[in-house]
């Protein structure tokens, strides 16, 4: 049996874009026939930004087509780079968060970054991925992107004793991660101080 849901939701009108064209149609139209949109397979030529490949994957989400975001995530775990983790949820995240002896560095970003027009979002992404690349080996990072968080960048520092968390506006609150990042490096050097004893002992 189909839902009210169902049937509004496969009967919206929607645009594609087409080599500069505009089309409109519905997405029971596009789905049911098997075609290529309706069971796009691992051929598909995916962006080779991270960033690209988040906002296919908010559209493989919204239209339902499973081939497409298994394509993503497989893709976003695989990373180009290999200093953090990539989830779409703070319950994912969890999982790497409590899975580790490490100081742990989460950052919460919308999908859309690149649409969004909020130079934050792009100041938090590039000092993640600096401190990531610095410091991976000692820390452990997660970076969520969520397709329908739209407040300000959103960090958190777990240490070992106390979760710091910290709202990003953008470059202005520069001095303000600086001190967060101080504070982890301290955690990362205590902790290492304690393993020394214990092995001393």
């Amino acid at each position: 049996m189909t839902t009210a849901y169902d049937d509004d939701h496969c009967s919206r009108i929607i645009k594609l874009d087409v080599g500069g064209k505009i089309f409109k149609t519905s997405i029971s139209t596009l789905t049911k026939h098997d075609s290529m949109l309706k069971t796009i397979d691992g051929q598909m030529a995916l962006p080779d930004s991270d960033r690209e490949v988040k906002e296919v994957l908010a559209e493989a989400r919204y239209f339902l087509l499973d081939p497409l975001i298994e394509l993503c995530e497989e893709r976003l775990e695989t990373s180009i780079s290999p200093y953090y983790h990539v989830v779409s949820t703070v319950l994912e995240a969890r999982k790497y968060i409590f899975a580790t002896e490490k100081p742990v560095v989460v950052l919460r970003l919308p999908v859309y970054i690149a649409t969004n027009g909020s130079q934050c979002y792009y100041f938090s992404e590039t000092k993640f991925r600096e401190f990531a690349e610095l410091h991976h080996k000692l820390v452990s990072f997660v970076l969520i992107t969520e397709p329908e968080f739209n407040e300000d960048c959103s960090w958190t520092f777990f240490l070992k004793t106390k979760k710091i968390t910290a709202r990003v506006k953008g470059p202005a609150d520069n001095n303000l991660l600086e001190d967060c990042f101080t504070q982890l490096l301290e955690d990362v050097k205590e902790r290492r101080r304690e393993s020394s004893v214990s092995e001393d002992n």
